[in-house]
């Protein structure tokens, strides 16, 4: 065993010591030895969104919901990310991740599916890209970039099957989840009322992102999106339910509000039975 090897078994004993003598407390210690990269990240069930490139040959496009299904030590992760927006023609188009965590880094992502359907003029209507990230311990979040394979610009889509709707598809983009219990800003609330999902005013919000899942199929790792809008974050109220949620069932309801730059600026999950 090197020299080194032994001054930090060292002094990782003596710091444990101090711990049983008042010193704080063994997290506290391991903490600062042990770099992030080398520590587990949180696990289990995370929420977040994806936003499309902002380079400038790459313009903002739409931003989207998203959650991950992650293990308590090394191993399997997937989760999805829908590009489903203002429309019920749409399908949730919910792509499929899936990777390995290892530590608190999250490697070898890949992301596959299908956006809407084919058309003459738009004839690939596949997703094939990479996706990666880690946790960031001052934040308590995950996030990561992602990147469209095949693809160096912005693919524009109008399904034939919801007239007037156009939108970006993006060959890249950024990626956060926060754990289920986060809530921000502190006082933030979500609340349902019948089929209305309310939300308390957050100063500069200008869009919600509220996405209906599944829990149990977030636990089978199915596709567990029942619906996905993005819709003004004013008048902090709207009506969620359409053919695709079941009545008599608990779901999740995630709301994401963001400013006009893409920051978010509130974020809640509650569950919801209508």
């Amino acid at each position: 065993m090197s020299r080194t090897h032994l001054l930090a078994i060292s002094g990782l004993s003596a710091a444990l010591l101090l711990t049983g003598c008042g010193g704080g407390t063994t997290d506290q210690v391991l903490d600062s030895v042990t770099p992030p990269a080398l520590t587990d990240g949180p696990s289990g069930r995370l929420f977040g969104y994806f936003l499309q490139s902002d380079e400038a040959t790459d313009p903002v496009g739409n931003i989207g919901g998203m959650y991950l299904r992650l293990p308590s030590g090394e191993g399997h992760f997937d989760g999805r990310m829908s590009f489903q927006f203002n429309s019920d023609c749409q399908r949730t188009n919910a792509l499929q991740i899936s990777g390995t965590k290892v530590f608190s880094n999250l490697n070898a992502g890949t992301i596959t599916g299908s956006i809407d359907d084919a058309t003459l003029s738009e004839p690939n209507n596949s997703f094939v890209g990479t996706f990666s990230g880690s946790y960031k311990r001052d934040n308590d979040n995950y996030t990561g970039k992602y990147n469209r394979t095949g693809f160096s610009s912005d693919d524009t889509k109008t399904p034939a099957v919801c007239p007037g709707l156009s939108y970006r598809v993006a060959s890249k983009g950024l990626w956060a989840v926060y754990k289920q219990d986060t809530v921000l800003p502190v006082g933030f609330n979500v609340t349902q009322t019948a089929d209305l999902i309310n939300w308390t005013f957050v100063a500069n919000a200008s869009k919600a992102v509220i996405m209906i899942i599944s829990p149990s199929q977030v636990d089978t790792a199915n596709n567990a999106i029942i619906r996905q809008m993005v819709v003004p974050a004013v008048p902090m109220t709207v009506n969620v339910v359409n053919a695709n949620v079941a009545r008599g069932q608990a779901d999740l309801v995630v709301v994401e509000l963001f400013d006009s730059n893409n920051t978010l600026v509130g974020f809640k999950t509650i569950t919801a039975t209508f």
